[in-house]
This record gives structure tokens, C-alpha cells and sequence, in this order.
């Protein structure tokens, strides 16, 4: 790549990996070349515009979720900050600020997409196209250098052949106006459901246990179990975002998340409250968490509370969630048979 990069053009976006790596889109001579690039390592995909049949981009609904959550967890500090006093005012500020300077620098990104592209042998998503904006830009480029390859095709020849491969017609108050009113799901089984289901229903079980029982153990198992309910919960937000998941799954989903915020909320209450009890130890950060261990529900209302929402949680959102999710009738909908679409064959077949 570094031979040939003065005939490449990078085309702007950028994609980082889930843990490691990123990728990037570049424009050649005659094609597209998509790099995930990770530790000197590089993988390379080539896309040639003459077999470049579409590239399609659709809004997601990730970006307002990060929002919403950046957003609260703004509120959330600056509550801590108003009510905590000296150095702990100071440090909860500093936390919102910096979550207000990360909730703004998403909003000037603008909202969150997927790319694909594709050709008559494949489907390949085009991840660093991941910001609308930046998805348009790129795409107004190539839409010339794609018709100037393969030709420009009239948008009424389209709309004849959507209407002749769904048979789908509603006639508007004026008459003649023939729209296609099949709106597009993403198929999804609820796999990331499943776990966060799974989970909650862990986590009623660890706080039923925590009536008879106290032991660093059972609060370190808690502790992860709700960091990785705090994950699941996103993705799985994300994953349900015009999905085929029906409603009462997705109804679900979003009680999870508020049981998710307010476990977080109250497991940081509990520490700051057992922190300004015993200043001794909030240094030593192993006997504070022995410290919070040893509480039973009985000796703390809030864990009391917490404890109660939590198994109220695994009755509520859990089990009834895996219960729909063992029968995928009852959470997934089905795709419905549609006519074999029209297929045409020219020398102008490619359109962005």
C-alpha cells in the first residue's frame, strides 16, 4: 500500500475495530479498496466500479442512543456534583465535563449509518461510511465516477421495476401515484437478547442469594454481571433498531435499560455513601470493596431496594423475555413471500 498510495485517494471516514485495528476506504484508478489496518498488519478488499451494481446506506439509530446515555450520565455527575462537597465536587465536575465535550463531539458527527455495497457476487459493508454526513459526501463523489464507467440510467425505469416485482400499489388523493409501502426490516434472532436475558435473570439470582449470604465473591459476580448487562443492553438497543424483533421483546429491551441505569446509579450511591462513612479506608480500595461485601439488605435500605428491584427485575424483564425468545413466533416476526423480483440485464446495471 505504501508503494502505491500516491495513486490512491483516501476518501474521508473512519471505522475503529471492536478492540483493536481500524478501517479505511480509498479510491484507485478503477476501483475501491477498503484496508482494516491493525498492528502493521493490513487486510485488503478491492471493489471495481464496473461491477459495482449499488451502494446502499441506511440510517441507524445507534448515534441517539449514544446520545440519550451520554446525556444522563451528563445529568447523573452533575447531581453528584451539586450535592458532594470539596475535592469529590471537583472530580464529579470534571467527569461531566468531559462527557459533555464527548456528547457534543457525536452530535457535530450527525447520525449513525450503514453502508453496504453491492455487486452480482456479493454484499460487502463499507464500514468507516458509519456518519450519514460523511456516507453522502463520499457517495456524491463516486455516483459520477460510477455513471461515467457504466452509464446513467433514468430513476423512472426504477419505480416501473419496483412496481412490477412487489405488485405492492396505493393510490394517492390526486390518483396515478404508485409507492411501495413494503418498509425494509433487517433480520435478526436475538442472540444478544438471549444473553441479556440471561444475565438479568443471573443477576435477580446473585441478589437472592445476598439475603443469606455475604462473601467478596458474591459482590465481584454481581459487579461483573452488571457491567455486562450495561454492554448487552446497548448492543442489543442497536440490534432491535427496525429489526424484525416484535414489540413486546423491544418493550422489554427498554425496561432493561432503565433497570441497567438504575443499578449503576444506586451501586455508586452505595459506594460514595460507605466512602464518606469510613474516610480511612477510601484510599485502600480492597477494604473498601470488603467494606461493601460484608453490608447485608438488612443493615442498608438502599441494598434492600436494590436487592428487591433486582429479583423483581429477573421475575419481570428476564424470564418473561426468555420465555419469548424459546418460542421465536412469539418475538420474531416472519418474513412474508414476495414475488421473484424483475431482473434486467443492460450495460448500464450500476447505480449509487
Amino acid at each position: 500500500m505504501t508503494a502505491e498510495k500516491s495513486s490512491y485517494r483516501r476518501l474521508p471516514g473512519k471505522k475503529k475495530g471492536f478492540l483493536i485495528g481500524h478501517h479505511t476506504l480509498w479510491q484507485g484508478p478503477d476501483h475501491l479498496l477498503q484496508i482494516y489496518s491493525r498492528f502493521g498488519a493490513e487486510d485488503y478488499k478491492r471493489y471495481y466500479f464496473d461491477d459495482i451494481q449499488a451502494i446502499i446506506t441506511r440510517k441507524t439509530g445507534f448515534g441517539r442512543i449514544q446520545n440519550i446515555i451520554l446525556a444522563a450520565l451528563t445529568g447523573l455527575f452533575c447531581l453528584f456534583a451539586v450535592t458532594s462537597g470539596g475535592g469529590w465536587s471537583l472530580f464529579h465536575a470534571a467527569i461531566a465535563a468531559v462527557i459533555v465535550i464527548i456528547l457534543l463531539i457525536n452530535i457535530l458527527k450527525g447520525a449513525t449509518c450503514e453502508t453496504v455495497l453491492l455487486t452480482a457476487v456479493q454484499t460487502e459493508k463499507l464500514y468507516s461510511l458509519n456518519r450519514l454526513k460523511m456516507a453522502e459526501l463520499v457517495m456524491n463523489r463516486l455516483r459520477s465516477i460510477i455513471e461515467g464507467r457504466q452509464g446513467r440510467i433514468n430513476p423512472a425505469h426504477f419505480d416501473q421495476q419496483a412496481v412490477s416485482s412487489s405488485g405492492l400499489r396505493s393510490e394517492g388523493s390526486t390518483g396515478g401515484a404508485i409507492r411501495n409501502s413494503a418498509k425494509v426490516q433487517k433480520p435478526e434472532r436475538g442472540r444478544v437478547h438471549l444473553c441479556l436475558f440471561a444475565l438479568l435473570v443471573t443477576d435477580g439470582l446473585i441478589a437472592a442469594a445476598g439475603f443469606r449470604f455475604t462473601h467478596v465473591a458474591l459482590t465481584l459476580s454481581g459487579s461483573l454481571v452488571t457491567m455486562l448487562l450495561g454492554i448487552c443492553v446497548v448492543v442489543a438497543l442497536v440490534k432491535q433498531h427496525q429489526s424484525n424483533l416484535k414489540r413486546p421483546l423491544r418493550t422489554l429491551t427498554w425496561l432493561a435499560l432503565g433497570y441497567v441505569c438504575f443499578a449503576f446509579i444506586a451501586g455508586y450511591i452505595f459506594s460514595m455513601g460507605i466512602a464518606f462513612r469510613h474516610p480511612e479506608i477510601l484510599r485502600n480500595q480492597f477494604e473498601l470493596f470488603k467494606l461493601l461485601s460484608s453490608t447485608t439488605p438488612w443493615e442498608s435500605p438502599l441494598i434492600m431496594t436494590a436487592n428487591i428491584i433486582a429479583i423483581s427485575g429477573a421475575a419481570v424483564i428476564g424470564i418473561p423475555g426468555l420465555l419469548m425468545l424459546k418460542n421465536p413466533q412469539q418475538a420474531i416476526r416472519q418474513p412474508s413471500a414476495l414475488p421473484t423480483p424483475t431482473v434486467r440485464t443492460g450495460a448500464g446495471r450500476g447505480t449509487t
